[in-house]
């Protein structure tokens, strides 16, 4: 929904009319949902998975899914990770005029294995077959070039909850 370093409004897309390699990225979604339905099931299944949660040890690794090509792209790995949210994020969430409480920041690096920028829309399409489509304005992109990351807050049933975007402001930098 909301690009956050310079936190401009813009809807959330990234397709571009110029692209060829992939239909725009709500079409795009539609037909990664019916071609890949266990491929998400299984990317849901990671993020409530308790593997998922991030750690405070050296050694934790966010868990990975090599995605398949679709579309005409190529394949690209998805790191999925869950953090707690603390008590001052929930209440700039409730002062951003949300009722559900956060339970979690949900968020998604998609790479491509062999170094390179996917292909544009590509990322876009697999978040938006993930999340509903009623709440994919909950999604925030925070990176994007060769590895976009979108974040998320998530209430206790891993519902997409709205949030602000300066929430994830400085994420960009995290490790």
């Amino acid at each position: 929904m909301l690009k956050v370093p310079n936190s401009r409004k813009r809807p959330f897309s990234l397709f571009s009319a110029g692209s060829t390699a992939v239909p725009d990225p709500l079409t795009a979604a539609e037909q990664i949902r019916s071609r890949e339905p266990d491929t998400l099931h299984a990317l849901t299944s990671i993020l409530h998975h308790p593997r998922s949660l991030a750690r405070p040890l050296p050694t934790w690794r966010p868990p990975s899914k090599q995605l398949p090509a679709v579309l005409g792209g190529r394949e690209l790995n998805a790191t999925l990770t869950r953090h707690r949210v603390g008590p001052k994020a929930k209440a700039r969430v409730r002062g951003f005029g949300e009722t559900r409480e956060p339970a979690y920041v949900i968020s998604v690096r998609l790479t491509d294995p062999q170094g390179r920028t996917p292909t544009p829309g590509l990322a876009e399409a697999w978040i938006r077959a993930l999340v509903p489509a009623e709440l994919i304005d909950a999604v925030h992109e925070i990176g994007s070039g060769r590895a976009p990351t979108y974040c998320w807050l998530v209430d206790g049933h891993h519902l997409p909850v709205r949030s602000p975007s300066s929430l994830f402001s400085g994420m960009e930098n995290a490790a």
